[in-house]
This record gives C-alpha cells, structure tokens and sequence, in this order.
C-alpha cells in the first residue's frame, strides 16, 4: 500500500467512526466488546517518511533556513502547520487525527532512532521490526512476542493491512491479514480476515 493511499484509508476510517461497516464487520464488532481496552497501533511507513514535514518543529528557525523550499509553514500562515504543543505542529493534510491527539489517544515519538550506528536503510528496518538492533538471526518481530503474552481472550489480536505479514507480526502467534487494493475480494470492507 503506498503511503499516500495509507493516509486516504486512515482518514476515511478516521470520518466513519473507525470502521463503520454495520454488524457484519468483524473489526467493529472487536471494538464495540472491548471499548475499555487500551490498543497500540503501529504504523509501520515502508519506503521512508519526511518526519520533519510530518511533524514539523516549527519554532526551529534551522528547520526552515535548511528547507527553504520544502518547509512546511509556520501555524497561522496560509497552508501551515497545525500547532500541537508551541513547538510542533502536524501537516496540514492530518488534521483528521487532530481529534486524537487532542483526547490523548495519539502520540508523536520524535527524534528516535536505534543506537546501532549501521548505514543500511534495509538493516535499520529489520532491527525495528525485530526489536533488536545488531542481530540479524532474530527470525520474528517484536509485536508477535508481545502477542504471546497478552491475555488470550480475544482470537485476533493484531491486523495487517496487506496480503503478507510484515516481520514485526511474524512467529508464532495467529495475526489476522487484509488484503487491500486490487488483491482485496471481499464484499464489505472489512469481514472475515484471514489468520496467518
């Protein structure tokens, strides 16, 4: 799924109540038994995102003399950040999450990184995906670990968007796939996933 399409998915779901596919959806019918839950969704980028216009340190005067072209504006000016805190601001084009952010449901982890010093992209995605940074021989992702050790009530308790499961779900424990685009068959939305 290209990211631009990922942000087009994100916000409809975002506008219809999440998911809003009637008692038929299976994903609906998860969230309506368990609104007290707390979820960790991870939003995995693939092919590299602009941080800094993503979340835009916007009283860092560097920030806009070393994109004199690209910067994302200041909050207030035409086509500007929308200010989060006085210093950040988010792009313009999420404004859907800005309910999130506001009820504290969504935060901003900025300026990380891992403490591996490799200039591989491909090797830094694997260390992210496996939750440790230097060995390569780790065969699954940090996320399907913590799987195996939250309570077992529920039978799907992680989603991929996309036919293959990325390596951060891979191991041992079931996650649920959706496939998405022209791959995608289903007569709703979201139904009956398929559980790798």
């Amino acid at each position: 799924m290209k990211r631009r399409n990922f942000l087009q998915f994100a916000s409809l779901l975002s506008a219809s109540g999440i998911i809003s596919v009637g008692s038929h959806g299976w994903v609906a019918k998860g969230l309506a038994q368990t609104n007290n839950r707390k979820r960790l969704i991870v939003i995995f980028l693939r092919g590299g995102v602009d941080g800094l216009n993503v979340v835009i340190p916007h009283q860092e005067y560097n920030y806009y003399d070393a994109r004199p072209n690209i910067a994302i504006p200041a909050p207030g000016e035409a086509e500007g950040a929308i200010d989060l805190d006085g210093q950040f601001g988010l792009h313009p084009a999420l404004a859907s999450i800005i309910p999130l952010w506001q009820n504290r449901s969504l935060a901003f982890v900025h300026a990380c990184g891992l403490n591996n010093d490799t200039r591989s992209h491909f090797d830094a995605q694997y260390y992210m995906e496996t939750g440790i940074p230097g060995n390569k021989k780790i065969p699954d992702g940090w996320m399907n670990r913590l799987l195996a050790n939250l309570p077992k009530d529920k039978p799907t308790q992680a989603v991929n968007l996309g036919d293959t499961p990325p390596r951060i779900l891979m191991g041992a424990m079931p996650v649920a796939s959706l496939p998405t685009g022209r791959k995608s068959t289903r007569s709703l939305p979201i139904d009956v996933p398929r559980i790798y």
